[in-house]
């Protein structure tokens, strides 16, 4: 009972000032996300510069773009390469819950700097080596709408509204509240799983003792990136929060980190895995993430422990 109560004390100590950080940051993205003049922009720019506006799309901290590249490559309006730099880009709950920890912050700068050069230099990697040549529809060659009689139009209508009931929505977001509502609510189950996360490795460290984990976590680093790259894979902000609190104690290596939220793609994995028939495809993206997510995760593991 003791160990449970000093847990659950440490871990107010050390989580209540990330409270009026993440607000602030949530109230940022709640506005950003609602506003949709340019998003016509966004479907342009992704099939004009490719890779690299995909990497610099997929590092804005928002779950719906991994599901608009996902959605355009299924309609064949982007190539291989930029959907899969938008993933290897995304990082979803990992920038608010950095932003948070003041002494992150240059770790923060640098895992956005080279996901960036990381997911938009495989991106082009794909695209000019792996699958060269891939035909994509392009929206110059759109037809304009042609004006549709009223019942067309309700028709329509209902194919749109079942697409999206059947589309896969954001779990960590509340669109249906206003602005400061919709941050309130994100902040306060973000907290709450961090704060949850804590107490349990805060008890688990006082049952371990923390020379003993701590001596377990030097022997397993050699499988930090594995491990974490394969965990990133889940499609929920829960895998970022872990992932982003298990560096910030220490427990996890800068190289691990950027391996497992390369590969964390948000609910763009749920979307093509929904929308998109060919099962064998799904498995060659997943390899084409994880493959380079791992070597880069290694390579940047090893020059961390080599200074």
């Amino acid at each position: 009972m003791e160990l449970i109560l000093e847990s659950l004390l440490d871990a107010l100590k050390d989580t209540w000032l990330m409270l009026p950080i993440l607000y602030v940051v949530y109230l940022f993205l709640d506005s950003f996300q609602r506003k949709t003049d340019n998003n016509d922009s966004f479907f342009w720019n992704l099939q004009k510069y490719g890779p690299l506006f995909g990497a610099a799309l997929g590092l804005i901290p928002q779950c719906g773009f991994s599901i608009l590249a996902a959605m355009l490559y299924v309609s064949r309006n982007i190539t291989l390469g930029t959907m899969i730099a938008v993933f290897l880009a995304t990082s979803d709950e990992a920038v608010p819950i950095l932003i948070s920890e003041p002494r992150l912050l240059p770790s923060l700068g640098v895992l956005l700097v080279l996901k960036f050069l990381l997911a938009a230099t495989v991106g082009w990697l794909i695209d000019h080596f792996v699958v060269p040549n891939q035909k994509i529809i392009s929206f110059n060659d759109l037809e304009d709408e042609e004006e549709l009689d009223e019942e067309e139009q309700e028709d329509e209508q209902i194919e749109d509204n079942l697409e999206m009931q059947n589309a896969p929505s954001c779990s960590c977001c509340y669109p249906q509240y206003p602005v400061w509502l919709s941050a309130l609510l994100r902040t306060g189950k973000i907290y709450l799983f961090i704060f949850g996360f804590s107490v349990v490795m805060n008890i688990l460290t006082g049952l371990i003792g923390e020379e003993n984990l701590a001596a377990f976590l030097q022997t397993s680093e050699v499988y930090q990136p594995l491990f974490a790259s394969l965990f990133g894979f889940i499609p929920n902000c829960a895998a970022t929060v872990v992932l982003c609190q298990l560096f910030a104690s220490h427990a996890l290596t800068f190289g691990s980190l950027l391996a497992g939220l390369m590969t964390n793609a948000g609910l763009g994995l749920v979307a093509l895995f929904q929308y998109d028939p060919d099962r064998k495809q799904l498995w060659k993206i997943l390899l084409l993430m994880w493959i380079p997510s791992l070597i880069c995760g290694y390579i940047v593991q090893l020059i961390e422990l080599a200074l």
